[in-house]
């Protein structure tokens, strides 16, 4: 179970994801149909880019506050208990250190940027393009201390997540084929009883 403020920072990262796909597939609908015209947006190819770039690392923090992303869990929740510990503490010191590595370097890059603006769209500063970086990582790092907990209790439970979440659907998916089962069965009988 996930706790509030990790519920919530999944709903935000969900929301902004979700409303940066739709601006996405609004501006290529704008620039296919300006294209068709035959005429072209300055801006298209930028701001389509931009907004891919904030959906991947948006998309990227919602994986991991899911703990959704790639990794090794079989590997891990094939050790004994003192060797999960060790490989759960190794790789959440490595990847939280990448994480502020980024998310410092992605800041420093601000300051480099200064005061340019985006080449088509300028009033719109580049730090808003590149500001990415820092805001996806710190989002990162918060959503892997909030799942912390959980996560934690997983290894010292020994019970690997992608195995429990695939023995679930198992579960519900041979539940609601049941139920179709029982449905089918009694189907004919009222069926008879109605012509009766």
């Amino acid at each position: 179970m996930l706790s509030r403020p990790t519920r919530w920072l999944d709903l935000f990262l969900q929301i902004a994801t979700i409303a940066m796909i739709v601006a996405l597939a609004c501006v290529v609908l704008l620039g296919v149909a300006y294209r068709y015209s035959g005429q072209s947006l300055i801006w298209y190819d930028e701001v389509a880019a931009a907004l891919l770039a904030w959906i991947t690392f948006t998309g990227a923090a919602l994986a991991v506050v899911r703990n959704s992303h790639m990794g090794f869990n079989g590997l891990m929740f094939g050790l004994p208990g003192a060797g999960r510990f060790v490989l759960f503490g190794l790789v959440e010191f490595l990847f939280l250190t990448i994480c502020a590595i980024t998310a410092w370097a992605g800041w420093a890059i601000l300051e480099i940027f200064g005061d340019e603006v985006m080449t088509t769209v300028r009033f719109v500063p580049r730090a808003v393009l590149q500001g990415i970086l820092p805001v996806s990582f710190g989002l990162m790092i918060l959503g892997r201390l909030l799942t912390l907990p959980e996560r934690l209790q997983a290894v010292r439970d020994g019970v690997d997540p992608d195995t429990a979440e695939i023995e679930h659907e198992i579960a519900r998916a041979e539940a609601e084929l049941a139920e179709a089962r029982g449905k089918s069965h009694r189907t004919p009988g009222a069926h008879k009883e109605v012509t009766q």
